[in-house]
């Protein structure tokens, strides 16, 4: 019994640690990006890790924490995800940006570019990335 115990609190040691893993990469995420990007046209590492966020029970969570201690670009991950969890909390949190000088480091395609956040914000709220 004590055997099995230690082995559940090893592999919940490790799940939470994979988790973390995930947050932390994302809150230093280098582009803002969805679909196809660079050569290839792959999936961006910031949105394939906005993916196994979203995927999660505690993904709310997860996207607040993201919001309160992650880069500009992170920001954006976590205010799409909120919009799509939590549509009052999300007018909550974007209220205060919506004239923001900031800049977000995005990649469209090859493209990379440094739009202000403000116009992220819109694109967000109108439902532009999923």
């Amino acid at each position: 019994m004590r055997l099995w115990l230690l082995a559940a609190i090893l592999l919940i040691g490790v799940a939470q640690t994979a988790q973390d893993s995930v947050l932390d990469r994302l809150s230093q995420v280098e582009r803002f990006a969805f679909g196809g990007t660079g050569i290839a046209g792959g999936i961006s590492p910031g949105e394939r890790d906005y993916k196994t966020v979203l995927a999660r029970s505690t993904a709310l969570a997860d996207f607040e924490k993201l919001f309160a201690e992650g880069n500009r670009q992170a920001k954006c991950y976590a205010l799409v995800g909120i919009r799509k969890l939590n549509p009052t909390r999300f007018k909550e949190l974007a209220g205060p940006l919506r004239d923001s000088k900031e800049r977000v480091t995005t990649m469209k395609g090859c493209i990379i570019l440094n739009e202000p956040f403000a116009s992220i914000l819109k694109k967000i709220e109108s439902d532009k990335y999923r």
